[in-house]
């Protein structure tokens, strides 16, 4: 069997870690990739594309989470 994963803040995250089980031995080695990974690549199931949405809410955030005026 072999897994890829990434490394974030120094943890091994594996793609599919269902296939480890709890205890198992691992060996690690790093491979060299041709392109450098992009956060939209590693997040990208994160996007949220409602229309719902307001179109100012990342500007205006403290507005809709918390009341505050607009700025």
């Amino acid at each position: 069997m072999e897994l890829e994963g990434v490394v974030h803040n120094g943890v091994i995250v594996p793609d599919d870690a269902q296939t480890l089980t709890e205890g198992m031995r691992v060996r690690i080695e790093p491979v060299k990739v041709d392109k450098q990974t992009t956060f939209g690549q590693l997040f990208g199931d994160l996007v949220i594309d409602s229309p719902d949405l307001p179109a100012d809410l990342a500007a205006q955030h403290e507005h809709y989470r918390l009341g505050k005026p607009k700025r």
